[in-house]
């Protein structure tokens, strides 16, 4: 509709976004941080972090940690307060996450928990994969589920490569000592970044991805700008 008259638009396509948890992070956060946001709206959020980069060498610990966090997720009726999860918006799209969950296995992932569909309702257990292929559809594709995906790295340069191998690029996180932690932000594809559990949310901060993320920011004054235009003036004088 907005081409017919060249309109501008903003638009905010998705994510398949990578928290990078660095070899002297505090794992403890950096594992509550990750288990809990990947269930927040069931997993149904664009800029979720729903690739864990984790050192090869502290893998095992770092996923038993996640394991035990998402086992104390509570998913149910939204209108209890004690409930933290809800369900998927259908049927459809729970088949749907489900699949992908099972062609993950499939393809050599291991099923550290979760995977299972809950009724009544259209309920998906907290879904932790590890030994995920970088390179698979779990690690390239927006699932819109509560699944994070585990991929181990060999260092710094390694998980920034694997970070930026995607056709994404909304948003990201990195655990880690502060300027080790900032310098890998640094070299990240992505228009917005948390440091250490940082909330990028905020009226007077923009918001918007790179690549194939999307087109423009909402919020912010660089939000304000998308919807103006400029006008130039030339005025001889004398």
């Amino acid at each position: 509709a907005a081409s017919d008259t060249l309109k501008k638009v903003f638009l905010e396509l998705g994510g398949k976004s990578a928290a990078i948890v660095l070899d002297d992070a505090d794992f403890n956060t950096a594992a509550l941080f990750s288990a809990f946001s990947m269930v927040t709206h069931a997993g149904q959020g664009c800029a979720l972090t729903s690739r864990l980069l984790v050192p090869e060498k502290h893998k095992d610990h770092i996923v038993e940690l996640i394991k035990n966090n998402f086992g104390l997720v509570r998913y149910g009726d939204p209108a209890d307060p004690k409930t933290y999860m809800g369900p998927l918006i259908s049927e459809k799209q729970r088949d749907k996450v489900d699949g992908m969950v099972q062609r993950a296995v499939a393809a050599g992932a291991t099923l550290v928990t979760g995977g299972e569909k809950v009724d009544p309702g259209f309920f998906y257990t907290p879904t932790l994969l590890a030994d995920v292929d970088p390179d698979s559809e779990m690690a390239q594709e927006e699932v819109f589920g509560p699944v994070l995906a585990v991929i181990s790295y060999t260092d710094d340069d390694d998980a920034v490569r694997i970070a930026n191998n995607s056709i994404y690029g909304l948003s990201g996180a990195v655990f880690g000592s502060a300027e080790r932690a900032k310098a890998v932000a640094r070299r990240i594809r992505t228009g917005t970044f948390s440091i250490n559990g940082g909330n990028y949310f905020s009226p007077d901060s923009p918001f918007g991805g790179y690549k194939q993320s999307g087109i423009g920011r909402e919020m912010g004054r660089a939000g304000l700008e998308e919807f103006l235009e400029s006008k130039t003036f030339a005025e001889v004088v004398g």
